[in-house]
């Protein structure tokens, strides 16, 4: 396929994915972003209250405290399960390590505060992962080297030598050949080039995501892409040849989206002035994933492709689509789903304007119409409110209040009611923020919680649905490219001590569990059962040994973790050292049976015997040596004295 064909296709799909031009998808969400922000609605009368209530807002900041406590509650938003026997530990080191990542090399919170809000206020929310590789080149200067240390210098593959300089220093024997040879010292400049990566995970502004109007869902999308506004400056540093990006046009339909404009406030847009630089000058470009038959097959394959103005500036294979989707009430069979902000939007209105005519009826009650005879009142005086104020007058009878009767009591029920009707639609009501005093009046404590768990349930259902969908997809994402991209060993500090961390050998074969404490009470009913797990597994162990079939050490050592995390500690090595699997080894080990007690006893008598028995021989033995010793030294004396005799005869 020719890139002209490739083009029109890409223009194609670009203008009739949603997001790109107006639809009521993209009028909904900048509705909801003024809700949200309290903008007028222009039905407002001058000279009458003009209140905007906030529901919307209530609703959603409501809402998102509970969702970011569920998932960010724990270290393990998402446990990774192994699929073969044997793989348990690295299960384990990578549900760490992809939770690490998120937290460390990324705002784990921020990043799920803004993708959680997108989702509340505009629908869906979207965020990207990619693999943002870094290339940081250092120059350094060495004076007076040997061979020896240049050699282990340049043993670096990652140097490069920019400049040397050799100088003679004198000579020296060669033990070999022996003869003089020079020394030589060196003087080098080197380029140190050091190559750094991380996976990276970023909200997408509703307003830049596309994606066709056949997905249903982001893996199934046959278009999906961000745009962005991108400077020339960015564009060239990525790689793209100059003379393409210098020709690129600046207008961008990007900048006058609905949606962007209801963002920002007047005056404040960060695109309304063109800089006079022409390297900050912003392109708008389309990341694109699309299914294509580029290579005429037959089948359509996917692929990554970047375009910008009429140029094709990128086009490679693509093995998955890099976004990640929420939303808090799906829709089947359609990718954009409802807002907590659209169960509430006619709500606010109905609201401010109850509020506004109870504040024009007390505004008019407090200051109320007046009926003046005319040529009997100075109507300067009347226009005229001051305290202690006085009206010119010619007759008592000339002013006539006009009554305006009270009707503030009969809206309030209206307010409460539709206070009613917003818990019911959305969940978010006093209990499941904070518990209303009110409520522990004649009512037990049964009750109390009844009412909270129902308050708390559609909370946790959109929870569950978070869990299920977008935030799955994204950790599934990110064990990817941390397996695909990350081609050295990475040293960080979990569990308490310092590890080695090694993508490449997970082959990225493993199943992924929620674990988001959906349906696990609050903090002290946690702790509270994980007690009595603990007191269980101590009853356990101290009666049965280390060696029950029920509770092992290590198990032991977990639960005390659990309770540790649950009062609220990160880290609990600080309380509780690891168990070393070999420890837990030599403890499961089987001890040798215990001997019988009369066994003992004629095993205790043999070996009294056979000690009387090696002392008698001992003691024999030594009378024995003694008497020997006491033999000798009689025939060494009686040798002695006939040899001195024999001498004193042969003198005489």
């Amino acid at each position: 396929m020719d890139n002209g064909t490739l083009k029109g296709i890409l223009e194609n799909e670009i203008d009739n994915a949603l997001g790109f031009i107006e639809t009521e998808t993209t009028y909904a969400r900048r509705k909801a972003l003024d809700f949200y922000n309290r903008e007028p609605y222009g039905n407002e009368v001058e000279g009458r209250s003009q209140i905007v209530t906030g529901e919307v807002a209530e609703v959603i900041d409501g809402a998102l405290p509970q969702l970011l406590r569920i998932f960010t509650a724990s270290d393990e938003m998402v446990r990774f399960e192994p699929k073969m026997a044997g793989d348990e530990e690295k299960a384990k080191q990578a549900t760490e390590y992809v939770n690490w990542v998120l937290n460390h090399d990324n705002s784990g919170v921020i990043l799920f505060h803004n993708w959680f809000k997108d989702a509340l206020l505009q629908k869906n929310g979207v965020v990207k992962t990619y693999w943002d590789e870094k290339v940081e080149i250092t120059k350094e200067k060495y004076e007076n080297l040997n061979e020896e240390e240049l050699a282990m210098l340049l043993a670096d593959p990652d140097i490069e030598v920019s400049s040397q300089e050799t100088e003679e220093v004198g000579t020296q024997l060669d033990p070999m050949t022996g003869v003089e040879v020079p020394v030589f010292s060196y003087n080098v400049v080197i380029k140190k080039t050091n190559k750094t990566g991380k996976v990276v995970v970023e909200n997408v502004p509703p307003e830049e995501f596309l994606i066709s109007k056949k997905a249903r869902h982001i893996s199934d999308s046959p278009f999906t892409a961000h745009r962005r506004l991108v400077t020339r400056s960015d564009l060239i540093n990525l790689g793209y040849p100059k003379d393409i990006v210098d020709e690129l046009p600046v207008y961008s339909d990007l900048t006058f989206s609905e949606e962007r404009v209801a963002r920002y406030p007047r005056g404040e847009q960060p695109d309304e002035d063109s800089p006079l630089d022409k390297a900050m000058q912003e392109i708008e470009v389309f990341e694109c994933f699309i299914r294509v038959d580029k290579d005429e097959d037959g089948i359509a394959e996917l692929r990554r492709i970047v375009y910008a103005g009429t140029e094709i500036l990128e086009d490679d294979v693509a093995d998955f689509v890099p976004f990640a989707s929420v939303s808090p009430i799906p829709m089947p069979h359609k990718f954009f789903g409802q807002s907590l902000a659209d169960r509430a939007m006619d709500l606010q209105l109905i609201k401010s304007t109850v509020t506004r005519q109870i504040l024009d009826n007390l505004y008019l009650t407090n200051n109320p119409r007046m009926g003046a005879v005319e040529g009997q009142v100075n109507l300067d005086d009347l226009l005229t409110v001051t305290a202690g104020g006085v009206v010119r007058m010619k007759n008592p009878q000339a002013l006539v209040p006009v009554n305006i009767a009270p009707t503030a009591n009969q809206s309030f029920p209206m307010l409460e009611y539709l206070d009613s009707v917003q818990e019911k639609r959305t969940g978010v009501n006093a209990q499941s923020q904070g518990l209303d005093p009110n409520i522990l009046q004649n009512t037990t404590a049964t009750a109390v919680a009844m009412m909270q768990n129902a308050a708390a349930g559609k909370v946790e259902m959109i929870a569950r649905i978070f869990a299920e969908t977008g935030v799955k997809d994204l950790f599934e994402k990110v064990l990817q490219l941390l397996c695909k991209y990350q081609d050295k060993e990475r040293v960080i500090r979990l569990r308490g001590r310092y590890v080695s961390i090694e993508p490449r050998e997970w082959a990225n074969g493993f199943d992924i569990s929620i674990n988001v404490g959906l349906g696990t009470g609050n903090k002290q009913e946690q702790m509270a059962m994980i007690a009595a797990v603990l007191q269980k597994q101590e009853q356990i162990l101290g009666t049965q040994g280390f060696n029950n079939p029920l509770v092992s050490l290590t198990q032991y050592r977990q639960t005390l973790g659990r309770f540790i995390e649950a009062a609220g500690f990160k880290d609990s090595t600080e309380f509780f050292k690891e168990i070393p699997p070999e420890f837990e080894q030599m403890i499961a080990q089987p001890q040798p049976p215990q001997p019988d007690p009369t066994t003992q006893a004629v095993m205790a008598q043999v070996q009294a015997q056979i000690q009387a028995d090696q002392m008698r021989a001992q003691n024999e033995i030594q009378v024995a040596q003694s008497k020997a010793q006491a033999d000798i030294q009689l025939q060494r004396e009686k040798a002695a004295a006939e040899i001195q005799l024999k001498r004193e005869k042969a003198q005489a």
